[in-house]
């Protein structure tokens, strides 16, 4: 899930600077956008100077909300499986500008923050390509996502400070999104319950 949405987002943020910049020459499918680490294991530096962005995953959070219950799925045999409540996770993105025209790197930028002010949410409904990248729905809907929200997350210098250490890397020009709400859960239950034909909730 967390893959699918950020393969998502890659593809979407792409497609809206090339039709933006109007720049076939620098800006064209495939050499905009890249989702990576931005420090390989080996601790080198992972961004080259003929692509525009990188995206990266620089923190997890969870949505705690009070009243979260089981889920129950029917299943073959006319039972209900239980599923233990959801993990609903925020994840921090790192939107990191590193061309090596640092006036371009900055225009990139603008148009990150311009793609999120234009779209700052996707759903199913309004971006069909939301789950393309899911290549088996049906035996593994765990991958599947119903709707994603991006609000700017502002740092202060000592969060950026130490962001950047954490990283292993000096300050590039970048924004960080919180992106959420990715529901995790697993679709495998262990605890039948037989006999139920039917589940009523009351909502308070």
């Amino acid at each position: 899930m967390i893959r699918t949405s950020l393969e998502f987002i890659k593809k979407e943020l792409e497609a809206y600077i090339v039709e933006r910049e109007q720049d076939p020459a620098n800006y064209s499918a495939g050499n905009v956008v890249e989702l990576k680490p931005l420090i390989k294991p080996t601790g080198e530096l992972n961004v080259t100077d003929t692509t525009h962005v990188t995206i990266m995953m620089a923190g997890v959070e969870e949505e705690r909300r009070e009243g979260k219950r089981p889920y129950y799925v029917p299943t073959d045999d006319k039972q209900f499986m239980r599923l233990n409540p959801p993990v609903e996770l925020d994840l921090l993105i790192l939107f990191i500008a590193h061309n090596g025209h640092y006036e371009t790197a900055l225009r990139d930028l603008s148009d990150v923050a311009s793609f999120f002010q234009a779209n700052p949410v996707f759903d199913q409904q309004r971006y069909p390509a939301l789950n393309a990248s899911v290549t088996d729905p049906v035996n593994k809907p765990w991958q599947l996502i119903e709707r994603l929200t991006f609000k700017l997350y502002n740092l202060s210098f000592e969060q950026q400070n130490n962001l950047w250490a954490m990283l292993g890397g000096k300050y590039f020009p970048s924004l960080v999104y919180k992106m959420n709400m990715l529901t995790v859960f697993d679709t495998k239950g262990k605890d039948k319950t037989p006999g139920i034909k039917e589940l009523n909730f009351k909502e308070n």
